[in-house]
């Protein structure tokens, strides 16, 4: 990935922070973004920081007014994320557009917007980090799995629109991952009775998300587009 310009959402996070730490190792220039202020514009040797918060239309739009001054980007990971578990009938309906705009909303402009880089380019790789809630179900997540569901929809369709330009797009759907998120949403019960669901016998590492994630935005990658690959040791599988 030298001289590659990665733009990665959410990067601070488990998942990101692994993918983000591994394409720097693969010399690539590592554009963050991030909704931790005291973070925006903080350059460190290849990685820079910018602020975006999807749910701030001023923010969006300063982002991208900044973002105008980088000429090219090679790949995109829309890997921003969050989560609020709850029956669908008891929803409060305030984290309806919160969920949606980082979730689903976020992810759209930012294809929208970036791929008019890459399609000037003739070139670009894009990569949505969807979830395994996202082709299958389970009780208290209805507003992740519909943006998941979505963003796997999204990847599928702009994959359509954009291979005449040579810009591959794909989706990669972690299962249960060892990172803090995921322990602070499932308690240790929880997370005995999850492991003894899945194959393996044990939680995903960021790792084994971020080697897949690379691969795709890779030369080596030439010809997948508008797949979506699901990583849960075989959870989904049963």
């Amino acid at each position: 990935f030298k001289n590659k310009v990665v733009l990665i959402t959410g990067g601070e996070g488990g998942i990101g922070k692994s993918i983000c730490s591994k394409f720097l190792q693969l010399d690539a220039k590592v554009i963050v973004t991030t909704t931790k202020k005291e973070l925006a514009n903080r350059k460190f040797s290849k990685k820079i920081y910018m602020y975006l918060d999807y749910n701030n239309k001023n923010s969006i739009q300063n982002f991208f007014n900044n973002l105008r001054k980088i000429k090219k980007i090679d790949v995109l990971i829309n890997n921003a994320g969050i989560n609020q578990l709850s029956y669908i009938n008891e929803i409060d309906l305030k984290y309806l557009e919160e969920i949606y705009g980082v979730n689903l909303k976020g992810p759209i402009i930012m294809t929208k917007e970036i791929s008019k880089i890459m399609i000037k380019n003739r070139n670009g790789k894009i990569v949505n980090i969807s979830s395994i809630f996202g082709i299958v179900g389970k009780r208290g997540r209805s507003l992740y799995s519909a943006t998941k569901f979505g963003l796997i929809g999204l990847t599928k369709s702009s994959a359509l629109d954009l291979a005449k330009y040579n810009i591959l797009v794909n989706s990669v759907s972690p299962g249960v991952i060892n990172v803090g998120l995921t322990k602070k949403i499932l308690n240790p019960k929880e997370l005995k009775k999850i492991k003894d669901e899945i194959p393996l016998n044990r939680l995903g590492e960021p790792s084994a998300v971020s080697y897949l994630v690379c691969f795709l935005c890779s030369n080596l990658n030439t010809y997948i587009t508008g797949q979506n690959f699901v990583i849960d040791g075989g959870y989904t599988s049963q």
